[in-house]
């Protein structure tokens, strides 16, 4: 199930590699950042939460406060640009969030470049205009496709650069923050996790930017999740990815997934991840429980909740009553035929992922199991003109010499 997380991680340490500004949403600062006081900080913390818990509209609502109280700060603009960013990634689909997202940005950098004109260490300016973009850059982390990877590249070396140095600005000014560590932790895990899984591109990325370490880079992510003012949340989301995806240490990822699904229920990434880790630590009525709250979510059409969801719930409430020593068969075919059929809608370039491969070698196992080993057969047979992702050949064909049994 890995396979599922895999992204264009070169594009991730372009987008990640300027300090905590390249993260989705930021918490507001507190004594030693000081960027907005009073009412506007309060506002902005509000908002921010409600963003996390993707309610969406009204984040929408309390920025749109903020930026007609204060339209001269680039705070109400950036992280009205963060609503867009996490509709975006939400609905990946969808790309009609894309351009809104950077003319938000774009209001952000030039209200950021006003406070910078009359104090270049301005921190609110610094902060902002390297937070914008950050983000300007990260939202090709969820667009690239492998075809134009080079092109994705080129446009964001630029802004690489530029915000590498609002990130040393900032640590020049403040160097003990624990807040800064986010950006650097991420720096120093990315760039060399991108050397090993590409050696060919070591040399580039090498010649690219400096030298990082990953256990470093991790150790900085545990201290600014432990100790951040406001960057702790998304430390520990980042750390959720790195543990489960990269690292494989599911004990982890499933601790830090548990810690903000609780907080923010709604939010349908701490979800996902909640689910993934409970499958792979095989706590069966764990992720039966949280894929039957998502996909009421998606049949309820919630904001976030899509096709997508729709087919993730299914899939892994059918593995459910496949594992489960009491579980119904016509069920968990059911659930698994419809996953599959939403698959192949949603794999429109033909390009069938992981989910199809899977679903049809689980409903030859929901067959065997009803001992009906003529259909069952026939699955195992589909399987093998399907992609071999998570060795599904191997099983089919095994399964194809004697039925599977628990």
């Amino acid at each position: 199930m890995i396979a599922c997380f895999s992204r264009f991680r070169l594009v991730r340490l372009g987008a990640c590699c300027f300090a905590l500004a390249c993260c989705a949403v930021c918490r507001p600062l507190q004594a030693q950042w000081f960027l907005q006081s009073g009412l506007m900080d309060r506002q902005i913390h509000r908002g921010i939460d409600l963003i996390y818990n993707m309610e969406f509209a009204r984040a929408d609502s309390v920025f749109d406060s903020v930026i007609a109280e204060h339209p001269e700060h680039p705070a109400g603009y950036f992280y009205r640009a963060t609503v867009m960013f996490w509709r975006a990634i939400t609905n990946p689909d969808n790309t009609s969030f894309d351009a809104e997202y950077r003319g938000w940005l774009q209001k952000s950098v030039d209200r950021a470049d006003t406070l910078l004109a009359h104090n270049s260490k301005d921190i609110a300016g610094l902060f902002y205009k390297g937070g914008a973009i950050g983000m300007r850059a990260r939202i090709y982390e969820y667009r690239v496709g492998p075809n134009d990877a080079m092109d994705i590249i080129k446009l964001i070396l630029g802004d690489a650069k530029t915000g590498v140095e609002y990130l040393d600005q900032l640590e020049d000014i403040m160097p003990d923050n624990s807040d800064i560590l986010f950006g650097r932790g991420v720096y120093n895990y990315y760039v060399e996790s991108e050397k090993e899984e590409n050696p060919t591109l070591a040399p580039v990325i090498s010649l690219m930017f400096p030298a990082g370490n990953k256990a470093v880079g991790l150790q900085m992510l545990e201290m600014a999740a432990a100790h951040a003012t406001y960057a702790s949340v998304e430390a520990k989301f980042e750390l959720m990815h790195i543990y489960y995806a990269n690292e494989r240490n599911y004990q982890r990822a499933y601790a830090l997934a548990r810690e903000l699904a609780t907080k923010y229920p709604n939010n349908v990434q701490f979800l996902h991840y909640l689910g993934f880790a409970a499958f792979t630590e095989n706590n069966v009525p764990e992720y039966d429980s949280i894929y039957r709250v998502m996909l009421d979510r998606a049949s309820e059409r919630r904001e976030a909740y899509t096709i997508r969801q729709a087919r993730e719930a299914m899939f892994f409430i059918g593995v459910a009553q496949l594992k489960k020593l009491n579980g119904n068969m016509d069920t968990a075919l059911y659930y698994l035929y419809n996953s599959d059929l939403l698959s192949r809608k949603i794999d429109k370039s033909g390009d069938l992922e992981w989910y199809v491969t899977d679903a049809e070698l689980f409903m030859g196992e929901a067959y065997d199991l009803r001992n009906d080993r003529k259909t069952a057969t026939l699955m195992y047979q589909r399987v093998l003109e399907l992609p071999d992702h998570n060795r599904d050949h191997s099983d089919a064909t095994r399964y194809l010499a004697a039925p599977y049994r628990r």
